[in-house]
């Protein structure tokens, strides 16, 4: 009985026929689905373009799904609970389900953002996600860079949600001509999505060249690794759940 109500909670989330997602590299699309399906951990998994013009307002409420978003290009005002945040590119937001949520232009610029919406397959625990630290923004600006001898990183938190017993993201700076690891696996899924840069990744056998704004995604076990093959620092976000 009791996989018997799992199932039908997981049908009516994500509807029938949802496919798994495939490694590989997909680039951006503003106001469109960048790539959607499902994976071990996740019963409906879809990364989002958004794009605004200015004057333009965007309200967001995570009901049964969590959602990550990550500024492309900015400055966007953002709303969340009763403050208002101004933050630019490479800033993040994290909305637990329940939570609203309100993006804005300045007035000025256009805006661009990823939008990752979720569910998970074991039922969301909503008591673990608030004990954790609730809804939040991160500004750019704010997080801490820890250089090292290829570049440097910025650990933005590694934590449990509604949705995952651990999210865990960084951002990596690599300089020109050097490698993140040689290739390794692990359990996690992984999206390596490009802020900055050129790349190329192998992704299982598969060389495959990332651009700025693009989105690849690792499923559980593939060998991959990612080399500079720019001329300018790559940066980019490594953001791995289970």
């Amino acid at each position: 009985m009791k996989g018997l109500l799992l199932m039908l909670y997981s049908l009516a989330l994500t509807g029938t026929g949802t496919d798994p997602i495939v490694s590989g590299s997909f680039p951006w699309k503003a106001d469109a689905t960048i790539f959607k399906g499902k994976g071990a951990i996740l019963a409906y998994h879809e990364l989002k373009g958004n794009s605004m013009k200015p004057g333009d307002m965007k309200f967001y409420k995570a009901d049964r799904m969590e959602r990550f978003f990550i500024v492309k290009k900015g400055p966007v005002e953002v709303i969340l609970g009763n403050k208002k945040y101004s933050v630019d590119k490479g800033s993040v937001i994290f909305l637990l389900p329940g939570d609203k949520l309100a993006f804005g232009t300045d007035g000025k610029n256009d805006v661009e953002f990823y939008e990752m919406v979720y569910s998970s397959i074991q039922k969301p625990d909503s008591a673990r996600g608030r004990e954790a630290g609730g809804s939040f923004v991160m500004n750019w600006n704010d997080m801490v860079f820890k250089p090292h001898d290829k570049g440097g990183v910025r650990q933005l938190f590694d934590r449990k949600t509604v949705m995952f017993n651990r999210f865990d993201i960084h951002i990596t700076t690599l300089n020109p001509g050097f490698k993140s690891h040689e290739p390794h696996t692990h359990q996690n899924e992984e999206i390596i999505l490009m802020l900055d840069g050129n790349a190329e990744m192998t992704v299982n056998t598969e060389k495959v060249r990332c651009k700025s704004g693009d989105a690849v995604y690792v499923a559980s076990m593939v060998p991959h690794n990612l080399i500079n093959t720019g001329k300018t620092p790559a940066t980019y976000f490594a953001i791995q759940w289970n």
